[in-house]
């Protein structure tokens, strides 16, 4: 197991929480999504004997606004809390702890280890992001409270949403009059691609045709694709965007009709490339992929767009459809405090149990162990008999 530890230090309490290696990503990272489940264990080492009230394992998410970055006002009330589940491993009633009789157990010394399961809803909350504006945290908090202090180690979750990487039609295509005697056709096969596939490119074909041989007068054709952020509260909101991939085509036909047909990479980063996302609270990320170029009128350069159209980027393979059960965040957003829109931890099967559950091992050279066979044509009065025996 791998662990990712971050928190304060107590000189008699150590506290690691390690997760089954099937849910670590090849970075180290512990990746879940909307239906998915993990398990782990929480390890605590104590040195001594110590006075402990008990000890929690919280699951968290939180959608948190840069309110001061953009100069808005946040109002007291408002919750940035996505959702909050605890779950009591060793001790007393949390609801306990301030009542002036209660007798904190002794925690002894020793290596203390506490196996735990979560289950997530099949929601599409916001997935795990990071931005000076606003950032989506999924932590898994496990904490002992004590007579005088709470000791706490916290691991960083990646939620990764689901989102359909879907072509809406075969071919998208647009044509532009530049001139009186120039036009342009531009064609792409698809406007949607899946974040988590490599080495990834749009292939893009432009026309360019005249009824007259004369000199076309353009130049600097480039390709681009350009990332839109949204944040909004209430009724403010602040936009950024930037151009995240892009392509310069230097040689353009200067006399005749010609095709120019090129690829634009998509870089391998999902920190350049987060999912699309239109069901947060506070966030909107949306693409466009555009085509321009330079039309020269003797001194004078105009920028001309020849093509753009909304872009997706998806999780999912190419045509893969969403479970029907999924509920985007904002249908839930209200209801939130409901049992159904919030993760779960799951009671943990015993590892004794699972031992007793298997057939006994056999060396495969020998025999197999003795099995007694019971008729399928015993009487009921029999079975009764073998269950009493």
């Amino acid at each position: 197991m791998i662990s990712h530890l971050i928190g304060h230090k107590h000189p008699d309490i150590n506290i690691n929480i390690s997760f089954q290696p099937q849910y670590l990503n090849t970075e180290g990272k512990v990746i879940c999504g909307p239906g998915s489940a993990f398990e782990g264990v929480v390890k605590i080492k104590t040195s001594a004997p110590i006075p402990v009230h008990h000890i929690k394992l919280v699951f968290k998410a939180t959608e948190r606004v840069n309110y001061d970055a953009m100069g808005w006002k946040k109002l007291k009330a408002d919750d940035n809390r996505l959702f909050a589940i605890r779950n009591i491993l060793w001790g007393l009633p949390a609801n306990t702890l301030n009542e002036s009789a209660c007798v904190f157990p002794i925690l002894e010394a020793g290596d203390h280890v506490f196996p735990f399961i979560c289950q997530l809803p099949m929601i599409n909350y916001p997935p795990t992001f990071h931005h000076h504006l606003i950032a989506t945290v999924f932590s898994m908090v496990a904490s002992v409270i004590t007579i005088d202090d709470t000791v706490s180690k916290s691991v960083p979750i990646c939620f990764q949403s689901i989102v359909e990487t879907m072509s809406l039609q075969p071919i998208y295509t647009e044509e532009h009059k530049l001139t009186n005697h120039i036009s342009t056709v531009v064609t792409v096969p698809r406007l949607s691609y899946n974040i988590n596939e490599h080495n990834q490119s749009i292939p893009i074909k432009v026309q360019f045709n005249t009824d007259k041989q004369e000199h076309l007068n353009i130049s600097h054709l480039r390709v681009y694709i350009k990332r839109y952020y949204k944040v909004k509260y209430k009724t403010s909101s602040r936009h950024e965007e930037k151009i995240v991939a892009y392509y310069d085509h230097a040689k353009l036909p200067t006399t005749s009709s010609k095709v120019i047909s090129l690829k634009l990479n998509i870089p391998d980063s999902t920190d350049l490339f987060p999912a699309t996302l239109n069901y947060s609270t506070h966030l909107s990320i949306e693409y466009k992929l555009v085509v321009t170029v330079k039309i020269h009128h003797g001194p004078i350069s105009l920028k001309k767009k020849l093509f753009e159209m909304p872009i997706n980027f998806g999780t999912l393979s190419l045509g893969t459809r969403a479970p029907r059960q999924l509920e985007p965040y904002s249908d839930i957003k209200e209801n939130r405090a409901s049992i159904n829109c919030k993760p779960t931890f799951l009671r943990p099967v015993p590892k004794q149990t699972l031992e007793e559950e298997c057939l006994p091992a056999y060396d495969d050279a020998g025999m197999p162990p003795a099995y007694v066979m019971i008729s399928r044509c015993v009487s009921h009065h029999s079975l009764r008999s073998i269950a009493a025996a």
